[in-house]
């Protein structure tokens, strides 16, 4: 049987027999096809070759060619011919942009060269929305102030340590921790974790008993935190032995007091002490405010956050603290007139002095717990800052209070544009005086945290300002060991210490380093006097500072020293050893102390005379 053709068309040149067929069909009833058959065929064709080429429209290929002869060209089209591929122009000028027309992308463009438009592109490419990339880890030197960070290095001691740390030997630096922030919380010596029941104020100790820890608490705290007044408090007192089985609100102040005197009387914690904090943090806990906050349950709160901020951890104090300035802004201790929102918050007979006493104490230790954990402090929309209270005799607290303006202008949360002046700020805070050792520790305190901030800014200190600095820092010292020795142990009586160890270290002079013997005897002396973990650990993070620190210069010396071996090796042999020059070598100097005044005789004496002349001595060499 010959060959099957169909107009000339051999139908032996195709490999697939049902391609053929398929073919042979489509001819007889070619004239009946419309565009639905040659989609269909275009897909079936698309399966056959187990390919997904791009062809042109249907409704062209049939405009220019027949169904005999759009199938060869269909069947054995070559997908490697780029010109049946559409092409688009990567930028369309600005007269097709606007008028929505194609363009082909040349200069100009068929579309303007056409019509007559003025054919122009824009210079600048519209940007492409790539995926936000990951930017890459900071690295612990380079912390930008005024980023997400901005908070916890600003103003925390903690992250200073750890990168003063990171920044000698990063292998061996200390961990993120408030070192010495108290001298940490107190436990019995036995039975530590038995757990005691809640007993009411007057089956924990005798009246007398109480009366001697409440005249503790009036001798040695109220004077720098002064809100309570003590007659009404001895009062209240006699009035609630006299009825022991009737309870209220004002047991937790009654226990506040009295478990601060046992803080203040005993360096170790007694099962009386144990029994107060359980009692009162029972009567806050359980209280239901349906309300307005009553003065009484404020009170007991702040004894409260005052405990905590000596003996307990920072998060827990933080959160504390925190709920307390919530309290004073419902009772609108905060506002110093009589407000609408707030028509009876304040009693008519209480005391707008302690009121302002107690809303100052408050702000100051929320503030400065947030400061050191590099958290958020409460704020209010007006009246942040109170007023100052009028001095009473014998009473320190307006000292304290009148630092807070300053402790308030170090607020990392501030926009950027108000940030403050340290140099400034410093010079403004070592020119007050303060008294009292935990008035002057709160004045240690600031000094401390804007020096670490000038440090961490590389800002330039004056030498004026620097000497004074270091004065302050000295006193600092000697109130925190007048608090071991008085058995006072405020919240700064470890913490200032281990932050100067800390600032002299970095700021490394010999003015500097000169105070650091004393510093370390002192944080060595909290922490035989207060035996607890918290104080265990700050004084092995002081420790291991200083080694760091002592290894950093071991490696710098042994540089100097390997420069002067060799110059020992590369001098003659036979050459003696230098002498000393002799004072007479330096005669030409007297002429340079007639021209400064500043510079004495016996200055000139003892540079003349010193051990600093024998290069190999003061370089440390290896003689």
């Amino acid at each position: 049987m010959g060959a099957l053709t169909t107009n000339g068309l051999d139908t032996h040149g195709y490999r697939d027999s049902k391609l053929a067929a398929m073919i042979l069909l489509l001819q007889i009833v070619g004239k009946y096809l419309n565009n639905v058959v040659i989609r269909l065929l275009l897909r079936n064709i698309r399966v056959l070759r187990n390919t997904r080429p791009v062809y042109p429209s249907t409704r062209k290929l049939r405009d220019i060619y027949s169904v005999q002869e759009l199938l060869p060209k269909l069947l054995f089209y070559d997908m490697s011919q780029p010109y049946l591929k559409r092409k688009r122009a990567r930028v369309a000028c600005e007269p097709c942009r606007e008028r929505k027309r194609k363009c082909d992308g040349a200069e100009p463009c068929s579309t303007c060269h056409q019509w007559g438009y003025d054919c122009h592109y824009e210079r600048q490419p519209r940007r492409r929305h790539h995926a936000p990339q990951e930017e890459p880890p900071k690295e612990i030197g380079s912390v930008d102030i005024h980023g997400l960070d901005r908070r916890l290095w600003a103003n925390s001691g903690a992250a200073f340590v750890r990168r003063m740390g990171l920044n000698i030997d990063a292998a061996k630096a200390p961990k993120l921790s408030l070192f010495g922030w108290n001298i940490g919380k107190r436990q019995l010596s036995s039975e530590s974790h038995v757990v005691h029941p809640v007993l009411s104020i007057t089956d924990i100790t005798s009246l007398e008993h109480m009366r001697s820890l409440a005249q503790v608490y009036f001798t040695k705290i109220s004077p720098c935190y002064g809100f309570i007044d003590a007659c009404q408090f001895f009062e209240r007192l006699e009035v609630r032995w006299k009825s022991p089985m009737v309870s209220g609100l004002y047991d937790s102040v009654l226990g506040g007091v009295a478990a601060l005197g046992c803080l203040f009387s005993q360096r170790n914690m007694t099962i009386t002490e144990l029994h107060l904090i359980g009692s009162a943090l029972s009567i806050l806990d359980t209280h239901v405010l349906c309300g307005t906050p009553p003065v009484d349950l404020l009170t007991g709160w702040m004894l409260r956050v005052i405990y905590m901020r000596m003996t307990d951890l920072p998060h827990s104090t933080w959160i504390a603290s925190s709920k307390l300035m919530h309290l004073v802004e419902a009772a609108g201790f905060h506002l110093e007139s009589t407000d609408s929102v707030f028509p009876s918050s304040i009693d008519a007979e209480f005391d707008p002095n302690t009121k302002r006493r107690l809303f100052g104490l408050a702000l100051h230790l929320n503030m400065w717990t947030s400061y050191d954990l590099g958290l958020s402090r409460v704020s209010f929309q007006k009246n942040d800052l109170p007023l100052l209270p009028s001095d009473i005799e014998s009473d320190y607290t307006h000292e304290l209070l009148g630092l807070l303006p300053l402790s308030a202008s170090l607020d990392p949360g501030k926009p950027k544009e108000d940030e403050i002046k340290l140099e400034e700020t410093l010079s403004q805070i070592l020119e007050r005086s303060h008294s009292e050792p935990p008035s002057a520790m709160a004045q240690c305190n600031i000094v401390l945290c804007i020096l670490r901030r000038m440090h961490t800014q590389h800002l330039e200190i004056s030498s004026r300002l620097t000497e004074k600095a270091l004065v302050l820092l000295k006193k600092g010292l000697g109130c925190s060991r007048t608090m071991v020795s008085n058995c006072d142990p405020w919240q700064q009586i470890a913490n200032v210490p281990f932050h100067i160890i800390c600032v002299l270290l970095v700021m490394d002079t010999r003015q500097s380093l000169a105070i650091l013997p004393e510093a370390m005897q002192t944080l060595k002396l909290v922490a035989s006097t207060y035996d607890t973990n918290t104080m265990r650990e700050a004084w092995s993070a002081a420790l291991l500072l200083v080694m760091l620190h002592q290894q950093r210069k071991k490696d710098d010396l042994a540089i100097f020293n390997d420069i002067m071996n060799m110059e020992e090796q590369e001098s003659p042999s036979g050459t003696s050893q230098e002498e000393s020059p002799s004072a007479e070598e330096y005669s030409w100097l007297g002429a340079l102390v007639a021209d400064l005044p500043g510079l004495q005789r016996d200055d000139l004496d003892q540079f003349l005379n010193s051990d600093m002349i024998d290069s190999s001595g003061f370089l440390g060499g290896s003689g």
